[in-house]
């Protein structure tokens, strides 16, 4: 069976990663997507114990010990008035000894006290109520963070898997260009062997393929280091033979992605999260306002004591506390102020960070719609680059134009080549972010799956 399970997994690590499951194995096995998971966990686990509040306080309590030697031994010697202790020993030698009475007195050898007592609060100011409504706002909190590290992870996972296709994309460039070159090398050698072109058109071309391997192998390291970085952040060993797939040839068109940035902002986490933070100000100025009030408490008892003047016995209690704080007014009014002014300077801050929010949004749509003009225009220039080189072949085969004139035709087709491939990328990395902003991201999709 063991044989059998490291052969699925081997299997799993085999498959090519796509988009989806690269972001799917981000948020399963992310260390910080997990680290959020354990933080919303603690949350919880704060708010269930500030629930016990409600309920009784039970104690026990169990004191026994045992002496060597009595805590407390006096005999008749050890009266300090003579005449008592005449008296005294007058009594004890006639009749000590038909009593049984020893002439010294020993205590406190051994002894036990057991007890337990339960106490209910009645009143405490509000305190507990409202410590609880703020372990609840603790937890939504963590809940929002949570859903923040997600988004960050899967946002970080994409820019590095679309960094992988872009250089792959380039890869596939080079690969086309070296095969240009080698086509275009054997015509020269031909030319070369039959006297019409000279040595140094030749070399020319010699030199721009040792160019093209140069880039070749950049392409290729890129796309190594590129992986096991993307590796490392879905949690996901590394190896050779593992494959990225993935295509830029169909990218939508940004207007029908369009949100209004107001109802944007509204929807986000961060909204959320700030509103939250006010919420929070506000219980904590009432929890140091409960300080300040009275505090009512019932609860019962019950002990048993196995004591030297109190052997065996047995006794129970109910009783009620009223505790009213006379000293902590003066404090507490200085402490309500200053909560009170955090309050403002959370609201303050949460108006100005949701306006901020807004700004954020309307720029990332700028950006998206300029990347996507970009593009647009990168695929009118490899047409244009297309056609040039077309050009310059059929006259350089009619000896219009040198080799050098040729190579450069190539070398342009392939820059515009890669340069629209950088404005892909950056359309898509644009398009994400401007999803994730606008709560069009397919980050509920990836968590279902």
């Amino acid at each position: 069976m063991a044989f059998i399970g490291c052969l699925l997994v081997s299997a799993e690590n085999q498959e090519p990663l796509t988009l989806d499951s690269c972001l799917v194995r981000a948020l399963r096995n992310n260390v910080e997507v997990r680290n959020a998971s354990l933080e919303v966990e603690a949350a919880q686990q704060l708010k269930k114990s500030l629930v016990s509040k409600y309920f009784p306080n039970v104690s026990a309590i169990g004191f026994s010990y045992h002496a060597v030697n009595p805590i407390v031994e006096m005999g008749i010697d050890d009266i300090g008035n003579a005449h008592i202790r005449n008296i005294l020993e007058n009594l004890y030698a006639q009749y000590g000894a038909f009593l049984g009475i020893d002439k010294n007195i020993s205590l406190m050898q051994h002894g036990t006290i057991l007890g337990v007592s339960a106490i209910q609060p009645v009143y405490a100011g509000g305190r507990i109520v409202h410590g609880n409504q703020l372990a609840k706002i603790g937890v939504e909190a963590a809940e929002l963070q949570q859903e923040l590290k997600k988004q960050e992870v899967l946002l970080q996972t994409e820019e590095s898997y679309w960094q992988i296709i872009s250089l792959k994309s380039k890869q596939t460039t080079v690969a086309e260009a070296e095969a240009l070159l080698e086509s275009l090398y054997h015509d020269v050698k031909g030319a070369y062997d039959a006297g019409l072109v000279k040595k140094s058109d030749l070399l020319m071309v010699s030199m721009k393929q040792n160019e093209m391997r140069s880039n070749r192998i950049k392409v290729e390291n890129g796309i190594r280091l590129a992986t096991m970085a993307l590796c490392q952040s879905i949690g996901m060993e590394y190896n050779d033979s593992l494959e990225i797939v993935g295509s830029l040839d169909s990218l939508p068109a940004p207007d029908e992605l369009w949100i209004n940035p107001d109802e944007a902002v509204a929807q986000r986490n961060e909204s959320n999260l700030l509103d939250l933070s006010v919420k929070a100000e506000k219980l904590q100025g009432k929890l140091e306002m409960g300080k300040a009030l009275p505090q009512v408490a019932i609860g019962a008892g019950y002990a048993y004591t196995d004591m030297p003047f109190d052997r065996f016995a047995h006794n129970g209690a109910v009783f009620a506390t009223v505790q009213i704080p006379l000293t902590a007014w003066w404090e507490t009014s200085h402490t309500i102020k200053q909560h009170k002014a955090k309050q403002h300077i959370a609201e303050n801050n949460r108006d100005d960070l949701k306006a901020k929010m807004e700004l954020q949004t309307r720029l990332a749509w700028n950006e998206l719609t300029e990347a996507y003009t970009q593009l647009e225009v990168a695929d009118e220039s490899i047409a244009q680059a297309q056609e040039n080189l077309n050009y310059c072949q059929n006259h350089y085969n009619a000896g219009l134009i040198s080799m050098s004139e040729l190579l450069q035709a190539q070398t342009a087709l392939k820059q515009v080549m890669d340069q629209k491939t950088d404005y892909a990328i950056t359309y898509q990395i644009k398009l994400t972010h401007y999803k994730q902003l606008t709560g069009q991201s397919k980050a509920s999709e990836t968590e279902q799956q």
